[in-house]
């Protein structure tokens, strides 16, 4: 459901950074052409550059598969990158500015959008206006037109 949001936090001032990678990377050709990928790096390098970061500084990145092109350029271009999962204070600012995201696409008030917080609601809505919903869907993942038809994981 929408696009994504990347933060950064540096822990030790609370300084933050918010970026966006659009719902619509997620979808169609550009997706087959993991456009998405390409928008994560350019959002962490601007969050890099807005914070001021350093080389000298340790940089803990979440594991995710969306984060992994960042996470190896930064590598390779001398950060010092800890693959780890993100987890209190950073999660929770993390999840509150997704919440916003999704407010701002249209899903719904903050209010909403908050206690549809799990896949499998977000899905359920989804599911219950198809031709209207829909729209705020990552369809490019192939495990939508499965979903789409109501076919659950096992």
């Amino acid at each position: 459901m929408g696009g994504a949001v990347i933060v950064m936090r540096r822990v030790e001032t609370d300084e933050r950074y918010v970026g966006e990678v659009l719902l619509e990377l997620f979808q169609n050709e550009r997706f087959q052409r993991k456009e998405y990928l390409e928008r994560t790096v350019n959002v962490v390098m601007d969050g890099i550059k807005q914070l001021g970061i350093t080389k000298d500084e340790r940089l803990h990145i979440c594991s995710g598969y969306i984060l992994s092109d960042a996470r190896e350029l930064l590598d390779s271009i001398g950060y010092t990158v800890v693959k780890k999962k993100i987890v209190g204070a950073t999660q929770e600012f993390a999840e509150k500015e997704f919440v916003k995201s999704l407010t701002r696409l249209g899903v719904g008030d903050e209010a909403t959008v908050t206690s549809m917080r799990s896949f499998d609601s977000f899905l359920e809505w989804a599911l219950e206006d198809l031709d209207e919903r829909e729209r705020f869907v990552k369809t490019g993942w192939s495990s939508w037109p499965r979903l789409r038809e109501g076919v659950r994981p096992e």
